[in-house]
């Protein structure tokens, strides 16, 4: 139906598109209890935080965040001219404040950790946070979580100004390939919303899938979520008998290292029997891989691979 939908919008490709993705952000506002003026539409959510980092950073500044985490991050503070301060925990965040930061990022759930924020640690770190510093999380895998309401964190902008929440149709939708995501702000952030959005806004083709998805994709997405809580907890319960460390995930994938094996070596030795996982050097961790959670198949295999590599 996203393809048919796709397919109809191709007659509309030799004109502009609504730069304001007016139907889409009703769509949304209606999804979300919120209105539409709160709500910008991107191409893609990397490209919004992006946005937000060049906005409210320059020369000097600081991005603080977590880590490890979203391996973009660091890039995004040093193309605006920043530079990202590490930091070992969420909890440490208000610690490492100094007058030259000026925004925060929260993956929630994070990537490549899994570990996720419940609402009120979120507003705890955001009241900490001086007047000139913006808080941003970015919740591209929150369809994953099941610790709290889908929209726990997104309510927070109901009350909090400098405060933004971004979401992504790459992951549980399975659009990347469309570049969308939206960002949800308070009223007092129309500012910083207005900075960000797209100048000429999302191509008419991205629009109608986007629309299309909202309309009928509930049970799709539902069905997939589903599929990899199953999967996460019995991966994880399984890598309990293991000589391996993982923490509880709320994200499609499992953080995880083996005593006395590097995360280069246990990918290695997994990807000699046709077993893919991430090392965790690239993603913050010499010493872990990433493991994304798929179907039952593929946990089987999983499994068998990783007796193998530990044995």
């Amino acid at each position: 139906m996203v393809n048919a939908s796709i397919f109809t919008a191709r007659g509309r490709v030799n004109g502009y598109p609504d730069r304001h993705a007016e139907g889409v952000r009703r769509a949304l506002a209606e999804r979300h209890e919120v209105e539409p003026e709160r709500i910008v539409l991107g191409n893609g959510a990397a490209e919004l935080m992006q946005a937000a980092a060049l906005a409210l950073m320059g020369a000097g500044d600081e991005l603080l965040t977590p880590w490890p985490s979203y391996p973009l991050y660091p890039l995004m503070a040093a193309r605006a001219g920043a530079t990202p301060v590490p930091v070992a925990s969420a909890e440490h965040v208000g610690a490492a404040i100094t007058d030259r930061t000026r925004l925060v990022m929260l993956c929630n759930p994070n990537d490549p950790t899994g570990s996720h924020l419940r609402a009120e640690q979120v507003a705890s770190i955001a009241a900490d946070l001086p007047e000139r510093v913006h808080l941003i999380v970015d919740e591209a895998l929150v369809h994953f979580q099941d610790a709290e309401e889908l929209d726990a964190v997104l309510r927070l902008t109901d009350a909090l100004p400098r405060f933004l929440v971004v979401r992504t149709f790459s992951k549980i939708y399975g659009l990347s390939g469309l570049r969308a995501g939206y960002a949800v702000g308070s009223t007092a952030s129309a500012t910083v919303l207005d900075a960000i959005s797209p100048v000429l806004g999302v191509n008419a083709l991205t629009q109608a899938a986007i629309d299309q998805a909202l309309k009928i994709g509930g049970p799709e997405v539902e069905r997939r979520r589903i599929a990899v809580l199953r999967e996460r907890a019995r991966l994880q319960k399984a890598l309990g008998g293991l000589a391996v460390h993982a923490i509880p995930s709320q994200a499609n994938f499992v953080w995880m290292r083996a005593h006395s094996i590097t995360g280069d070596d246990l990918a290695s030795r997994l990807r000699r029997q046709g077993v893919i996982v991430a090392p965790g050097g690239p993603l913050g961790a010499d010493d872990h891989v990433r493991i994304t959670v798929r179907d039952a198949p593929a946990t089987d295999r999983l499994l068998s691979a990783l007796y193998n590599a530990l044995a």
